[in-house]
């Protein structure tokens, strides 16, 4: 559990950041863990991405304030205006919708299966970043941590890129969120409640 919270930290700030706000220039660069290109990967970024940063020498220390995670992009990836046009090299909102399709489909299965209700509404932050609001007794079942795992999986096959989901209740409060991480993905307590 410690280990989890600490995870938490890391990845979630709750220290504020400048209002200075920098844009990806690059068709896709990598959010990391820390400021080494051998750390984990949290997340591709796509051009034209909103950010904002700290600076650690030729480091940024960034906050995507749509998923509330915090990592390090390299400087020369980033500018501090706005690309006029965006380039982009993947169509998330394709993989997006063959996954929302499959979750609720998924979701129907089990509702007629076993008469529970699990997923309620699937919804695209943009690029590799979605969300799901759940049931609220979902949250509470013994599998849900198991099928959130299922459920992220579709996502990064979807994507084929390291993905994050948020869960989160009926009045879109988010429970806790899974990434990718560095042998498996990593399911991370939100400190938001």
């Amino acid at each position: 559990m410690k280990i989890i919270v600490i995870l938490l930290s890391l990845l979630v700030y709750t220290q504020s950041f400048s209002e200075e706000k920098v844009f990806s220039i690059k068709t896709v660069t990598n959010l990391y863990m820390n400021p080494d290109p051998s750390a984990p990967v949290i997340y591709p970024v796509d051009h034209s991405k909103e950010l904002i940063l700290k600076k650690k020498d030729n480091w940024i220390n960034v906050l995507d304030e749509q998923t509330g995670l915090v990592g390090w992009v390299l400087e020369e990836d980033f500018s501090s205006s706005k690309p006029e046009q965006k380039i982009q090299i993947k169509d998330y909102r394709k993989s997006f919708d063959n996954f929302k399709s499959r979750v609720l489909e998924m979701s129907r299965s089990i509702k007629e299966a076993i008469s529970v209700d699990t997923f309620l509404e699937v919804e695209h932050l943009g690029g590799a970043a979605a969300l799901i609001i759940a049931d609220d007794s979902w949250f509470k079942g013994r599998r849900h941590a198991n099928q959130a795992f299922q459920v992220y999986e579709l996502w990064k096959n979807e994507n084929q890129s390291p993905s994050f989901l948020s869960f989160r209740n009926s009045k879109n409060e988010e429970q806790f969120i899974v990434l990718s991480g560095p042998h498996r993905p990593r399911y991370l307590k939100s400190n938001k409640k």
